[in-house]
């Protein structure tokens, strides 16, 4: 049993020297504040805001429609035959379902439009992140809105990042 702690210490010795003789850098971005600081993030909100009016204007449409079909339903249902009663209801039932399938495809699609197009960012960002803990020695950098702690001893790389993407 000795033996096999002396030879666990002996294994642990350069990690006890290694911690006493090197400072560990620690580092957190504000990834969120860089992101919304790039230049190219006012194009993809003008891109996204017209995609989203695009797809509103396709939603009034659909709910236009809906409304005159239900208004005419409603004022017509006393004297339409029973046929035309069903297959008014059946058409006015397939248009909901019509306007639901259009919500999802169209909220799934927006949001893999905004996905694609910062996706680019996101590894602009990544890049710079990578290039300044490397030059500046960090052993790790964290996300500064994900902490539930930070030590003073902790640096903020944000001002460093910014510089390396040359955002003000």
């Amino acid at each position: 049993m000795s033996k096999k702690l002396v030879f666990l210490l002996f294994l642990a010795m350069p990690f006890f020297a290694f911690s006493q003789n090197t400072q560990i850098k620690l580092g957190y971005l504000d990834v969120q504040s860089l992101f919304l600081a790039l230049p190219e993030i006012t194009e993809i909100e003008a891109t996204m805001k017209k995609l989203t009016e695009q797809h509103e204007g396709e939603i009034k449409r659909l709910e236009d429609e809906y409304q005159r079909k239900l208004e005419e339903y409603q004022k017509n249902q006393q004297t339409w035959d029973e046929s035309i009663r069903k297959s008014r209801v059946e058409e006015l039932q397939a248009l909901q379902m019509k306007m639901q399938n259009f919500y999802q495809t169209a909220q799934q699609s927006l949001q893999q439009k905004q996905e694609e197009l910062q996706a680019p960012l996101r590894e602009k960002i990544m890049k710079a992140m990578r290039e300044v803990g490397a030059e500046n020695g960090f052993l790790y950098i964290f996300e500064a809105n994900s902490l539930l702690f930070k030590s003073d001893e902790a640096i903020d790389v944000t001002p460093l990042v910014k510089k390396k993407l040359g955002v003000q």
